[in-house]
Formats: C-alpha cells, structure tokens, sequence
C-alpha cells in the first residue's frame, strides 16, 4: 500500500465543481456519488480526511482508475463531513481534491494511491484559508493615461499556485495584486514609445504575513524619432527582421520585423548599431551592420537584398545505418540565421540515403524517431555549407530488444475462437504504444515484439463459458526478458 504524489492537473476539479455544486446545494451531511458504470468487487476503502475547513463545509474528491482491466472505479464523492470514504477495487488510482471558495490544497491536493487488497485508512488532506495581502506596483515616467501590465508568478504548489500566480494591468500610476504569503516573481511588460530604467521591469518580493513595501517601475518617456530602414530586392511579403541596440539615455534593444519593405524603429536620442537578419536565399549587398546616431532628427537606412544565383547549391547527404531494407525515415534541416527567422526543409526515404541540396549558410538537422528502434549517433547536429558539400552525415540506428507475451487456455473444445487485448498500461508506459488484439482456435496466443513497459490484456468472454481459474484481466511487466505466461481454464457456464 503506497501513496506517492503526481501532476494531476487541477483543470479536471474546476471542471467537475460545477456538476457538484448542485450536489452540494441538497446539504443532506451524506457522502454523494455521481453514477457510474457498475463494476465488480471485491471493494476496499480509501478514506479521505480533512483538516482546516469549518464543520459543515462541502468539499469534493475525485478518483480514477488508471490501472487495467474493466473493474476500475471513476467517481466523485462530496461530504460536509470530515472524512470522505470510497470504495475501490485493487488497482492504480490518481485522485484530485476539488476547490473550495476561500480556501485552498498545496501539496496535497492530488496524486497516486495503490489498493492491493487492504482498505487505505487516511489520506491527509489540509486546506488552508486564502489570507490576502496587498502587494502594490507604482509607476513613474510614463504620460497620464497609458495602459501598463505586470505579472506576478509564485512558488506554490498545488492549488495555491493557481492564486499566486496573476496578471493585473492600469491606466493609473499604481496597481494591486492581492496575493497569499509566498515568494514572487514579477515581470512588467514593454510599453510602446517609453523605456525601462534600470532593471526596474523585473525581480522579487516576498509576502510573509504582511503587506510588502510597494514595488515601483520607472519609465522613461523621451521624445523619439523614427530610425526606419527600407530594403530592396525581396519578393512582395517576405518576412525580415532588423535588430538595434544601443544607448539613448537607457538602455535599449530591440527586433521588428515586417513583411512589408520597410521596419520602423522609435527611438530617443543616442548611438545605435544595428543587424539585418539573413533572409534564405538572399543575401545582403554590403554589411548586414552598422552604426547610426540620432540627434532631434529621424534617421533612414537602405538594405539591399540580393537572390542567390541559381546553381549556387549543393548536395548534402545523409546515410543511415541499421534500418531494415525498406523502412522509412526523414530528416529535417533548418538554416539557422543571424537571429528572427529559420527556415526548415524536411526529406524522407525508405532507402539508405537522403539528399538536401543547400546553398551556403550554417545549418542544423535533426534525424525524426522510428519506430521499435533508438538513434544511437548522428541523431542531431549543425553542418556548413561553404562553397562545397559537407561530409555524409551518418546516423547510426539500433533495435529496441523486444520481447514475447504467451496465454494458455484449457477446457474449450477444439477449435474454439478465444481472443485477448494487450495494450499499454498509458501513453507513456512503452516506448511507443502497443494496442493489439489477437485471436486463436488453437489453446495458446502469443503476442512478438513487445519492448520492455507495463501491459494490460483482457480475455474476451465467451458465450457459454466462464473461467475457473485465472482472469479476465490483468497487467504484467516486461523487463529484459519474457515474462512468464499467463494461463486459464474455461469451464462450462451452468
């Protein structure tokens, strides 16, 4: 018996807590279930126990069965009680404890139990009261009137983290976060025609028992003028991208980008240098940088682009090695540029080879997944292309062990059909998924190529008969070997 905590989401309780408020409303002081399909014992009971909420105060709990087979239990239990008890058969189960109004579940407020045949007396659960203190932003610099943004993220758990963590904007000079102890984080966003002083758009507080000091932003609103560079050569709509950096009484950096043949900078007095992002397939006649002063006067830059002549490219090869003749494979390179923008090509073949034909520019690549085989080498990496074609790129594959899974039967006569289900315990179980159903009029199955994981199957019933021994349902294990089979014994029904 192990209880052990996991990342289920709180979505899945803001979800069911409107289906259970009118559960809540009837205030009977009796446990109540939502309807589920009926399942088979035998049960055993996992109690839940609270702490922290008033007596009388509805709060919620929901189970679902995540192990395998059909005899799992999915439910949601409301008490104005302290303890919540459900009855569940063995198995692996996640749970989720649903909000309630003004209070809030940390670590505990989700996570895993396992039954295996013996009731799970206490799981703790503790709410705490939402106790707020005003955590307050001031700004200085900007013109009266202009919309500013700051977040605020926390270090909670659970779901006190959903209530740390907020978003509050004003078109005053100060805004409020009402906010639960904890240490914070906070960012204030970018506003257009003003700049931060300092460091002042970023850093911490920390909220214990009591109201911090006031945080304050501080702007800078200098006159401006356009820095506006204007290109030549490039199609209608191509997307390019400029960068300026530089010092106009504050530290400034900023990329535009444009799909038009102009990017406009607004910037205060001071020295900027800038870089023209590489566009594929063009290049840039002259220096991609430079430098501009701006002094109480809008400043203007030419770019001129250039196609690449065509021819100027060049092979680039990529072989694999340990793939069955035939499978097929894919690899996909992406030009990687001065900054903004990356363009991706991507080619497939169910030969040994794959072939790109690249102009000159640094590249990377990455070799895409196939599966029941792992990339041993050459999986990822950059390469140039420089007047030449590079070396082949090898990329070395190799089989993931797989393994067999074998049933036995006895007691139908034959030449019966019997038919059985394995498939993945989850998504994330095996390394890929395995949902695969066979049937046999012989007294065994057996199932090839199942890579190490946890499995679940299911024996489908047959009409007439029942099993006198063995399950219909069940998991197993495969860890570097075969597992040992599984058998049953069919028996007439009556």
């Amino acid at each position: 018996m192990r209880i052990f905590g996991s990342a289920l989401g709180v979505a899945i309780g803001l979800a069911l807590l409107v289906v259970l408020s009118s559960l809540a409303a009837a205030g009977s002081g009796t446990a109540s279930a939502a309807p589920q399909t009926m399942v088979k014992g035998p049960f055993y009971n996992v109690t839940f126990t609270e702490t922290g909420l008033p007596a009388g105060t509805n709060w919620s709990v929901h189970v679902a069965y995540v192990g395998c087979g059909c005899d799992g239990v999915r439910k949601t239990v409301t008490s104005n009680t302290p303890s919540i008890t459900i009855p569940v058969t063995n198995g692996t189960y996640n749970y989720n404890i649903l909000k309630v109004p003004g209070y809030f579940v940390n670590v505990s407020a989700h996570g895993t139990f396992n039954v295996s045949a013996t009731d799970i007396p206490s799981v703790s659960v503790v709410f705490y009261p939402v106790v707020p203190f005003l955590a307050e932003f001031t700004e200085i610099g900007l013109p009266n009137g202009t919309l500013w943004t700051v977040t605020v993220t926390g270090n909670g758990h659970g779901q006190e983290r959903a209530i740390e963590d907020q978003t509050a904007s004003s078109y005053g000079t100060s805004l409020n976060f009402s906010l639960p102890n904890g240490t914070y984080h906070f960012t204030v966003a970018k506003v257009p025609g003003s700049f931060f002083v300092g460091n002042s758009w970023h850093g911490k507080f920390v909220i214990a028992g009591a109201s911090p000091p006031a945080t304050q932003v501080t702007f800078t609103t200098p006159p401006t003028y356009a820095l506006t560079f204007t290109e030549t050569g490039l199609p209608n709509g191509t997307n390019w991208s400029v960068r300026v950096a530089g010092w106009g009484g504050v530290k400034i950096s900023e990329t535009h980008s444009s799909t038009t043949n102009t990017v406009t900078f607004s910037l205060p007095n001071g020295s900027y240098r800038y870089v023209v992002a590489e566009v594929l397939g063009f290049s840039v006649n002259g220096s991609i940088t430079g430098h501009e002063q701006i002094t109480n006067t809008s400043v203007a830059v030419n770019v001129s682009f250039l196609q690449l002549v065509e021819g100027a490219f060049y092979p680039v090869a990529f072989e694999e090695n340990g793939l069955p003749a035939g499978t097929h494979w894919a690899v996909t390179v992406t030009a990687t540029h001065t900054f903004g923008h990356s363009r991706s090509t991507t080619q497939s073949s169910d030969g040994t080879m794959i072939y790109f034909l690249l102009q000159n520019s640094t590249y990377r690549f990455q070799v895409h997944a196939v599966k029941e085989y792992t990339i041993s080498s050459g999986g990822s990496g950059t390469f140039s292309v420089a007047g030449s074609s590079p070396g082949v790129q090898v990329v070395n594959f190799t089989a993931i062990p797989t393994y067999t899974m074998t049933f036995s039967e006895s007691g139908l006569p034959n030449g019966t059909n019997w038919s059985i289900l394995v498939r993945s315990t989850n998504a994330h179980s095996t390394p890929w998924l395995i949902h695969v159903v066979q049937t046999a009029n012989t007294t065994s199955i057996t199932f090839t190529t199942l890579p190490n994981g946890s499995y679940c199957y299911k024996i489908y019933p047959i009409a007439g008969w029942h099993l006198t021994s063995g399950a219909l349902a069940g998991s197993f294990n495969v860890t570097g070997a075969s597992p040992p089979g599984i058998s049953v014994t069919w028996a007439p029904k009556g």
